[in-house]
């Protein structure tokens, strides 16, 4: 059986074929890392924070705000990978006795409709990105810019606008009449 790049019964989430598609897929494998590497540094801190805490009654400071921050910074740059590789949540429970096609079509409704989120969210993000830079807002303990998160989050949801309308074009390349992926 021939791997399309696509999850499902005629492929295995393989990298894509084309140009683009495998350049898109290695900057999201790029993001990824950088996600994992965001994650490791904050069980870094927390590690540091519970030692402190438990051997010298002393804490990092801060703990739960870099927490906060770097746990939504990972999220997000993790996200674009796991939309090329069709790991993002989606109900085939009800579709699994669908033709291919249909899954197809309604797998590239939901792929657009990521593109779709992810696009709206680094857009609006943007807004909220100058709003907070403006309101000179920082967290309460370490002073951090409560924008900063931000620098990072927008390019993901931007990358993840990418991925989420190329694996929907990829999807309707496969569906009837679309050609082939």
């Amino acid at each position: 059986m021939e791997s399309t790049g696509l999850p499902g019964p005629a492929g295995d989430a393989a990298r894509p074929a084309d140009p683009f598609g495998r350049a898109l897929y290695r900057v999201c494998e790029i993001a990824a890392l950088f996600g994992t590497a965001v994650l490791i540094l904050l069980a870094g801190t927390a590690l540091a924070s519970i030692t402190g805490r438990t051997c010298c009654a002393k804490p990092l400071p801060g703990d739960y705000e870099l927490a906060q921050m770097l746990v939504g910074i990972a999220v997000v740059a993790c996200l674009p990978y796991c939309q090329m590789r069709g790991g993002n949540v989606k109900v085939d429970f009800f579709t699994a006795r669908l033709s291919l096609p249909i899954r197809d079509a309604l797998d590239a409704l939901g792929a657009g409709c990521i593109g779709l989120i992810g696009a709206v969210l680094a857009f609006r993000m943007c807004f909220g990105l100058e709003d907070l830079r403006q309101a000179h807002e920082q967290s309460m303990i370490l002073e951090i810019p409560s924008w900063y998160p931000f620098v990072l989050m927008i390019p993901a949801f931007a990358l993840l606008a990418v991925a989420g309308f190329y694996t929907a074009w990829r999807r309707l390349r496969r569906a009837p009449g679309g050609g082939k992926a």
